[in-house]
């Protein structure tokens, strides 16, 4: 629910240069193995632009703004056109190339890792789930991270293995989802959306008060508001998502922060600041410490629920607000 600026994303893809010039070069070599053949002029001429762009030594790097460009320029797959006994053939060439460029692989060996060295562990939709799907083989069970691509590997398969195509996701949203163009963009180097997320949670006054008075969380009421301008062909998060139904359901969170903001007032945390000088905690991990989560912008992808505990939790005067 905030965006990560392009510049601290270059320098993980720094880390990771050699990886990612393989990658591409793997996938530039496989796309010429297609047989073009077996497919329509159209098509013909679809691959050959998606086997230039692969020639680019920096396509996988390509910024949003970049991808923008290529996207107009190339444009989605063509009709269909393989038919078998009247029907679509299964195997379609945006499949063709969606093997070749090998994203199934990288979901499991590279973007795990990837998106750890980001700091990207949950869903950057809800921000409730974690940014992984089991997945059961014969054999055994393993945890795959889940990745939705802004734009649908379906209809733009060459940015199947872009990185700034990439948005780690948990299963649900990722379902929810599909194709569908959402507001929200996690990669940008617009300095105000940087500062401050453009979606914010709140709880009203007289639902704060009636839970002091009745200890009945179910009374809390939780606000989701989104201060975006919603484009053309896009749905917001909370159509999209729910977003704030699935809060809805964490009011105990809540209730605690409210308990906390009525026990840690002002003159107690300088009590406790002071008794613990020696642990040499700054305010950050101090505040992390009473509110049980990550309280800054830059971290709500590390952790569950964050960005509404970190939100509640200035509301309530509980850690203070920066300007």
């Amino acid at each position: 629910m905030i965006s990560l600026h392009i510049d601290k994303i270059k320098s993980v893809q720094e880390t990771f240069k050699l990886e990612i010039a393989e990658q591409r070069k793997s996938a530039f070599e496989k796309l010429q193995l297609i047989n073009s053949n077996a497919f329509s002029n159209a098509e013909q001429t679809f691959l050959q632009s998606v086997i230039q762009l692969f020639n680019d030594d920096s396509f996988l790097l390509k910024t949003p703004s970049e991808i923008e460009t290529i996207k107009i320029n190339i444009g989605i797959l063509p009709p269909i056109s393989l038919f078998n006994n009247g029907r679509p053939a299964k195997k379609q060439l945006t499949h063709y190339i969606q093997e070749a460029l090998g994203y199934t692989q990288l979901r499991n060996a590279f973007y795990p890792k990837y998106f750890r060295n980001i700091g990207i562990k949950t869903c950057v939709y809800c921000n409730s789930q974690l940014t992984i799907v089991l997945i059961k083989s014969k054999t055994e069970i393993d945890a795959r991270l889940e990745v939705d691509h802004h734009y649908s590997k379906t209809e733009f398969p060459y940015l199947s293995i872009s990185l700034f195509n990439l948005f780690p996701c948990c299963s649900s949203c990722n379902k929810r989802k599909s194709s569908t163009l959402v507001n929200y963009k996690l990669y940008t180097d617009d300095i105000s959306k940087l500062k401050k997320s453009e979606y914010n949670f709140e709880i009203t006054r007289a639902s704060k008060c009636t839970y002091l008075l009745t200890k009945d969380a179910e009374q809390i009421e939780i606000l989701f508001n989104d201060s975006s301008v919603l484009p053309i062909g896009n749905k917001s998060l909370q159509s999209a998502f729910r977003i704030k139904e699935i809060h809805d359901t964490q009011k105990d969170i809540i209730a605690e922060l409210i308990i906390k903001s009525q026990i840690y007032n002002e003159s107690f945390k300088r009590i406790l600041q002071k008794n613990f000088s020696k642990l040499s905690l700054n305010q950050n991990d101090f505040d992390r410490v009473i509110v049980g989560n990550y309280t800054e912008e830059k971290d709500i992808h590390k952790r569950p629920f964050s960005k509404m505990t970190m939100d509640i939790a200035k509301q309530l005067g509980l850690i203070k607000q920066k300007p």
